[in-house]
């Protein structure tokens, strides 16, 4: 309830696989995957869970990006999808037309004022490329985030004490 409060107010709401699947109108589940579920109703998809699960690694180029996530336009993403359902229009919102539009084929979608986007890539932020066109070229890579960690806890901690954590009997 309180995303859709956020998002009927015009807050940036970023739905990621299930987040995705959720920011729809339904999930359908004739399989008896993950059961039947109304959505929230902020982009107009529906689900419908397979039999099989998408697991594999994606590339992709948004395209036209609107909002807060504009962006995004234009970048490449790259990432993987684990996933049952498939996600499509909801074809009585499409022919009430409601419009989700597509940003990445198959993969992402925003509603029409663009501060909704739901999208089935997952790794989205480990994409420099993803940071520096959401949040600047100042932001931090993951890469730098854990190095930086890493220099922290060398500086602070000697290594027999993680050796000694891992041997700690329960």
């Amino acid at each position: 309830a309180a995303i859709a409060r956020h998002a009927q107010q015009g807050g940036a709401v970023l739905g990621i696989c299930g987040g995705l699947q959720m920011l729809g109108e339904a999930l359908i589940d004739t399989h008896g995957i993950d059961g039947n579920a109304p959505g929230l109703g902020l982009l107009p998809l529906v689900t419908q869970f397979a039999s099989d699960k998408t697991v594999t690694k994606t590339r992709a180029c948004f395209g036209q990006v609107k909002g807060v996530w504009a962006g995004l336009s234009g970048v490449e993403v790259t990432g993987y999808e684990i996933h049952h359902g498939q996600t499509v229009p909801h074809p009585a919102m499409v022919a009430a037309g409601h419009v989700a539009h597509e940003v990445l084929p198959g993969l992402a979608w925003q509603n029409t004022s663009g501060h909704v986007l739901g999208l089935y890539v997952h790794g989205l932020f480990e994409c420099p490329e993803v940071l520096h066109a959401l949040f600047g070229q100042q932001a931090p890579t993951l890469d730098v985030v854990f190095d930086g960690l890493a220099d922290f806890l060398s500086q602070h901690m000697s290594a027999d004490v993680l050796q000694a954590l891992i041997e700690k009997p329960q």
